[in-house]
């Protein structure tokens, strides 16, 4: 296994089971399969879709299941957009859960009135080999990995394969973590080397609102062998 952070492993995959040793709620097979994620009753949680599901990852789609009540919001660059489901009846989704995606590398906010887990299911992106390419404006935008693995932000393991490569952002970047009730500041000096100010571990589904400062390209690659 090339790292520890990495959720797919080439002998995982073989065998037709993903079993990480810090992910006990994530498998897959064939680089198919589904990652569980747990909200608690009447709390926001953000969050991320790690799979992709039909190319498309519309809110009524991805979250089809999802309790009456559900509350998602999504950052559109200058505050959220909310997509609900209702209370009465079947539980029918707003008309925007048609029309806001949530694909892999979009974080957003969901709240369940009740304590549930979302099951996601679909592919991993991208194919064995391929590089995610996920652009950075340099504003403060809401992301997730588009990969399904975990590990921290100053971890610059292997270059960016099979990890977050989040530590290889430009000087200037900022992170801010969702802590329950706020957000907890990570950011790279614009001085010297560009040390990191902290760290802390991103989990397999967690969004995070990131500014780079400038345009460019947070990637990551998955190569298994």
């Amino acid at each position: 296994m090339r790292t520890k952070t990495l959720l797919l492993s080439a002998v995982a995959l073989a065998a037709g089971l993903l079993s990480s040793q810090a992910q006990s709620n994530v498998y897959s097979a064939n680089i198919v399969g589904y990652v569980s994620i747990a909200t608690p009753a009447g709390t926001p949680v953000l969050i991320s879709n790690p799979l992709d599901l039909d190319g498309t990852n519309n809110v009524a789609t991805v979250l089809t299941n999802a309790p009456k009540g559900t509350l998602v919001q999504i950052w559109n660059g200058a505050g959220f957009t909310p997509v609900s489901r209702s209370l009465l009846g079947a539980g029918a989704w707003s008309a925007s859960a048609a029309t806001n995606n949530i694909p892999p590398g979009v974080g957003f906010f969901m709240t369940t009135p009740a304590a549930y887990t979302n099951v996601f299911v679909g592919s991993v992106i991208p194919a064995n080999g391929g590089t995610n390419d996920l652009p950075m404006t340099g504003l403060f935008q809401l992301v997730a990995s588009r990969l399904p693995v975990a590990g921290t932000i100053t971890n610059a393991a292997d270059q960016g394969v099979n990890t977050l490569n989040l530590a290889n952002l430009p000087k200037g970047t900022l992170i801010q973590i969702w802590n329950g009730a706020g957000y907890t500041p990570i950011s790279r000096s614009l001085l010297g080397a560009g040390a990191w100010s902290g760290s802390t571990n991103i989990s397999v589904g967690q969004g995070f609102f990131i500014r780079t400062g400038t345009t460019t390209n947070w990637e990551q690659t998955l190569n298994l062998q």
